[in-house]
């Protein structure tokens, strides 16, 4: 892999000579539907940087009681680890296949503590996500089901290239802890206000203002806050 061809936005944001100290280490691997990136409470054995498809991480009880709280795509990464044997007691897996660059974490370790603009930019990634699980949990707490679904929508279309997104009732039901009648009802709000088509199983994108005018202001903030963080991904 050079450095160029990587399309994951924190390898993009670094020197040519810090991704050449882990180029040797990663690997490039599909991202399958529901396949599972971290598992919780288990050892992680690789972090992922995305280059395609998202990843949604998810809090869940030691019932069967499920959410997701955050979205990872291309602009950024699974798990940060500090040392082998690191745990989370989150669950990531791929609700958008796609595609990412591995790395194991023996070796992630080592790169981030021998280089320091890594471990700077990595650790400014994970106080922008930590916003992101922030305004998530205010979103599920103070707004309707609508400008929560169309929140979630607008989150996955940014990491898609405003991609078709697959419409799965029961899939969407555990993202926004709701019912599926729910979905349904959201759904056809949002395509009423001729924000977005559903059909066949999936959702397309058809007016991006109208859809983030519905968020009622549950989206935003999160990606000022990724942008002003990172910075500009440099020119190529």
């Amino acid at each position: 892999m050079s450095h160029p061809q990587s399309t994951n936005q924190i390898l993009q944001r670094l020197s040519a000579d810090d991704v050449q100290a882990v180029r040797p280490f990663l690997e490039r691997v599909e991202l399958t539907l529901n396949q599972e990136l971290i598992k919780p409470n288990v050892p992680i054995s690789h972090v992922f940087f995305l280059e395609s498809g998202v990843a949604s991480i998810i809090a869940q009880t030691e019932g069967s009681e499920r959410i997701e709280v955050g979205l990872i795509g291309r602009e950024g990464m699974t798990n940060h680890v500090t040392e082998q044997g690191d745990v989370s007691v989150l669950q990531s897996i791929a609700q958008v296949p796609g595609q990412a660059l591995a790395v194991e974490a023996e070796r992630y370790v080592d790169w981030i503590f021998n280089r320091p603009a890594v471990l700077r930019l990595i650790l400014r990634y994970q106080e922008a996500t930590r916003v992101q699980l922030a305004y998530t949990a205010l979103a599920h707490g103070s707004f309707t089901v609508e400008e929560r679904l169309a929140r979630w929508l607008l989150m996955s279309f940014d990491r898609t290239d405003g991609a078709d997104m697959p419409m799965v009732h029961e899939f969407l039901a555990m993202m926004l802890a709701v019912r599926r009648s729910g979905v349904t009802t959201a759904t056809h709000i949002l395509e009423g206000r001729g924000a977005i088509r559903a059909t066949r199983g999936r959702i397309q994108l058809r007016d991006r203002e109208i859809l983030e005018e519905m968020t009622a202001g549950s989206y935003g903030i999160p990606e000022r806050e990724y942008a002003r963080l990172m910075g500009p991904v440099p020119a190529t």
